[in-house]
């Protein structure tokens, strides 16, 4: 509890008023201190219990942020950042695929990316550059895929995955 004492004007101050300002000021200290003292007996008597002393809380001031704001006013979530969704796989073989059974007069224009997926006991991914040619008559086409990839519809999965799937 503190006591507002009211303002006192200086031709209204005596030596016996400053006298008593001062006691009361020291009694006030005095207070203080054993306000401090019965907390710290509380707290021993608390700990010989068996029970928890009472925390120590400092007051928040309104310009400093909480401690779940990361100081832009949002809310952070617990635990380590998360990762993208949608993450790209890391393609281990790279092999660039060409047609061999071109006509006359076709020309390279451009490699189409084909993924498949093979299990092994560790996933193994091998991206296809598909060599895409612009054929005489208009058309164009890419170039086969090797024996042993199946480019069934949806078909981004190797013949040794398709097998162990299917294989109960």
């Amino acid at each position: 509890m503190k006591i507002e004492l009211p303002e006192i004007r200086p031709a209204e101050r005596t030596p016996l008023l400053e006298a008593l300002l001062e006691i009361i000021r020291q009694w006030a200290d005095r207070v203080a201190e054993l306000d401090v003292a019965r907390q710290e007996v509380r707290d021993a008597n608390a700990q010989w219990t068996g029970q928890k002393p009472r925390p120590k809380i400092n007051p928040r001031t309104l310009n400093t942020p909480g401690p779940t704001q990361d100081g832009t006013g949002k809310v952070r979530r617990r635990g380590p950042p998360t990762r993208p969704r949608n993450a790209p796989r890391p393609m281990h073989h790279t092999v660039p695929l060409h047609a061999t059974d071109l006509p006359a007069g076709a020309t390279f224009r451009c490699f189409e990316t084909y993924v498949v997926q093979e299990l092994q006991l560790d996933s193994v991914n091998t991206k296809y550059l598909r060599a895409r040619s612009d054929l005489p008559g208009g058309n164009s086409g890419p170039a086969p895929l090797p024996a042993g990839v199946l480019p069934v519809a949806g078909g981004h999965f190797g013949a040794n995955l398709i097998a162990y799937v299917l294989d109960p």
